[in-house]
């Protein structure tokens, strides 16, 4: 590390012209101000034992414990941790009562403007999804129901589109990722109620809380102290563990647990967590490792994948350079006065009632073509057997308020769709991505041939829709309509 560090020493203490995002020039003083990495490199980076906190200097029989004050223990003094180290190279015993590892000189001895003690991030994967959550959390609980019976309560799951169904349980399922750990956390309280007592649930909730709440992709003073209140309340019920024999031996000194510790206050000095998060690296494995390892003949395979690495770049390269080098055309704007015969110009109306400029956009989205069992369905059949007693009425009421005055009779015939999904704006504060809401509703199929029988599919759903229901006024239903 200090080889590939040593440019930044002189960089950091005089500045370096660099070009910005914007293409321009600017001195620039580059710093090492965050370091990825997880706990046993952590460990290493600061320069102490693996029973150690490599941020603060609490005792390693007392991480376990909770400073509900909100500060937790001072973080380690960089001086004082070099000084020990330079003693210790000299045969001093200090780094040994202080846990810490002889090592001189540390690669960041030099770096201007570092404390390598507040430069480790926190690590949502590891720490909290697989960590606290996976291998503690869900072991303890596993205990105390009892492994089949959590295993029959994820089978039990009803079939949700947003939710993943463990048909086989989770105690079979040997390799996970983030993405199945974040599947349980949605449905783990549920599946505890009425088997643990409140205790549990609390301390389950709180751990759940605090994980939400880390995992958001901005904060402000209100979402810290949500995330301190979270971690409070887990320690207010932790001991059930202890008493209920799930957790053995009779300590909480886990370094997953007490990095909890340091979230708030290293969200406040680094940023949001998600942007240290350890899954986006993780992605790396999968483009620079097992692709390059395909592309090779498996034989003498490192230096066929540093070479295939080596004409990816350059690929990339090339395409960013040719990018730039041709530019996109620009788009002329539409004329209105002057549109040539035959030219459609459409010009969307979003946005233009002040009442519809308020909401939140939201799109809808259906499959291109119906299922073949689902084509040229009478709307008698559809009354009949799903139950669409409104059908023709509501399909007229749609027709009259579009300008139609066709009426609807039992023999036409309408194709259906098993699933309509509804992409909801973005919440920026917890993700990038659009949140989605899926409705189905899909009959039970018979079994014909391979194909084994499904069951049916209906979900209920509240749309919010302008129409007066004198059944809802003046509760909280007003403005819904079932779907």
């Amino acid at each position: 590390m200090k080889i590939l560090l040593n440019s930044l020493v002189l960089a950091g203490k005089e500045g370096v012209n660099m070009i910005c995002a914007d293409e321009q020039l600017r001195w620039v003083f580059p710093i090492l101000a965050a370091y990825v990495a997880d706990y046993p490199e952590q460990c290493l980076v600061a320069c102490c034992k693996e029973n150690r906190c490599p941020a603060c200097a609490v005792d390693p029989k007392a991480r376990g414990e909770h400073c509900s004050s909100g500060e937790p223990t001072p973080m380690r003094d960089q001086h004082e941790v070099l000084g020990i180290l330079r003693e210790g190279m000299l045969g001093a015993t200090k780094v040994g009562v202080h846990g810490l590892r002889p090592i001189w000189p540390p690669f960041w001895k030099d770096l201007p403007h570092t404390d390598i003690f507040k430069c480790s991030t926190p690590d949502l994967l590891h720490q909290l999804h697989k960590g606290v959550f996976k291998d503690h959390l869900v072991k303890w609980c596993s205990v105390l129901v009892g492994e089949k019976e959590l295993d029959d309560r994820f089978r039990a799951i009803p079939s949700h589109p947003n939710l993943r169904h463990f048909k086989n349980g989770i105690s079979s399922v040997s390799q996970w990722t983030g993405r199945e750990h974040k599947e349980m956390q949605k449905v783990l309280v549920s599946l505890l109620s009425g088997a643990v007592e409140s205790r549990v649930i609390r301390a389950v909730s709180s751990i759940l809380d605090f994980i939400y709440y880390a995992s958001f992709h901005s904060h402000t003073s209100r979402t810290l102290r949500s995330l301190q209140a979270a971690l409070d309340e887990f320690h207010k019920h932790k001991d059930v563990f202890i008493e209920l024999e799930a957790r053995c031996p009779e300590h909480f000194n886990i370094p997953k647990i007490h990095s909890m510790e340091h979230y708030a206050q290293m969200i406040k000095l680094l940023g949001s967590a998600d942007g240290y998060n350890t899954e986006s690296p993780e992605r790396l494995h999968i483009d620079y490792a097992k692709d390059a390892y395909r592309a090779s003949n498996r034989r003498d395979y490192t230096i066929q994948m540093v070479n295939w690495l080596r004409r990816q770049e350059a690929v990339d390269r090339f395409t960013v350079y040719i990018q730039y080098a041709r530019p996109p055309p620009a788009i002329a704007p539409v004329n209105k006065k002057k549109t040539e015969p035959g030219t459609l110009v459409i010009q969307s109306t979003c946005g233009t009632d002040p009442l519809f400029s308020q909401l939140p956009s939201a799109s809808s989205c259906i499959s291109r073509t119906p299922a073949r069992e689902l084509k040229n369905i009478s709307a008698a059949r559809i009354i009949s057997d799903h139950k669409a007693t409104q059908f023709l009425p509501a399909m007229k009421h749609y027709l009259r308020k579009h300008g139609c005055l066709l009426s609807p009779q039992p023999f036409d015939t309408f194709d259906l769709y098993k699933r309509v999904t509804i992409q909801l704006p973005k919440i920026s504060e917890t993700s990038a991505a659009h949140c989605k809401d899926v409705v189905r509703a899909i009959p039970p199929m018979p079994r014909k041939g391979r194909r084994p029988a499904e069951p049916a599919h209906m979900d209920f759903a509240l749309i919010r829709v302008s129409d007066q229901n004198e059944a809802t006024i003046g509760t909280p239903l007003a403005g819904e309509s079932e779907l």
